[in-house]
């Protein structure tokens, strides 16, 4: 028995793959709920607070061009994240961040 074979153009094939996986993040806006789902493996928003918005929150300030607006929060502010700069700020600097760090 023969194989088949079946040629495909591969710009589209790559294409219509990130199409169907990819979803974009573009203007997306997370609380600390959010973010600490998806880019923190669930741990609790107080250990995200103390490990990953705290220690860095001169630079992830918004206001300092970051990603994270009231990275300092306080009593009412609520920190608001722009998912696309956070997930990217997350993917260089994820061996900054004490993972085993505890609450």
């Amino acid at each position: 028995m023969e194989a088949l074979q079946v040629n495909v153009n591969q710009d589209y094939f790559n294409n219509l793959v990130n199409q169907f996986f990819k979803t974009s993040l573009d203007g997306v806006t997370w609380d600390i709920n959010e973010f600490r789902k998806h880019c923190c493996f669930n741990k609790s928003a107080e250990w995200v607070r103390r490990y990953v918005i705290l220690p860095f929150a001169d630079e992830i300030d918004f206001d300092k061009g970051g990603w994270c607006l009231n990275p300092h929060g306080g009593k009412g502010k609520k920190q608001m994240i722009f998912a696309k700069s956070a997930c990217e700020w997350m993917e260089k600097n994820k061996r900054r961040i004490d993972w085993k760090g505890k609450v």
